[in-house]
C-alpha cells in the first residue's frame, strides 16, 4: 500500500480510537455531555493540532510516529462528538467512545482491502 495512504489510516485509527477512550473516560467519572464540555474539547484539541509538529520525528518508526501524530486531533474528534450529542448521559457518552473505537479497529482491519483497492484503481487509471 502506499506509505502515505497508510500514514493516513494509521493516524485516523489513532485518532478515532484516543476520541473514544477519552468519551469512554468522560463517562466513567459521571461526566454528561454538555456544551461547555464540548466547547472545551475542542479548545484543548484546536490547542494540542496547532503543536502537532512537534511530534513529528519524535520516533523513528514510521507507523508510531502516526500513531503519534493522532494525538492531537483526538479531542476535535471527542468535542465535535460532544457537541453533535449535547445533553447526553453519562453512559450514553461511554456508548458514543465505544462505537466510536469499534469504528476505529473496523478502519485498522480494513487496511488491507484499502490496500487493495489502492492497487487496483492504481493499475486501471494509472
Amino acid at each position: 500500500m502506499h506509505q502515505r495512504l497508510a500514514r493516513r489510516v494509521r493516524q485516523l485509527t489513532g485518532t478515532g480510537f484516543l476520541a473514544g477512550v477519552l468519551l469512554i473516560a468522560l463517562g466513567l467519572v459521571g461526566q454528561s455531555g454538555t456544551t461547555a464540555l464540548g466547547l472545551g474539547l475542542v479548545a484543548v484539541g484546536a490547542l494540542a493540532f496547532s503543536f502537532r509538529h512537534h511530534f513529528a520525528g519524535v520516533v523513528s518508526h514510521p507507523a508510531a510516529d502516526a500513531y503519534l501524530r493522532s494525538i492531537p486531533p483526538a479531542p476535535l474528534l471527542a468535542g465535535a462528538i460532544v457537541l453533535w450529542f449535547v445533553g447526553a448521559s453519562a453512559g450514553e457518552l461511554q456508548t458514543l467512545g465505544g462505537v466510536l473505537g469499534l469504528l476505529a479497529l473496523l478502519n485498522h482491519l480494513l487496511r488491507p482491502v484499502y490496500g487493495l483497492v489502492y492497487r487496483v484503481l492504481g493499475r486501471v487509471f494509472g
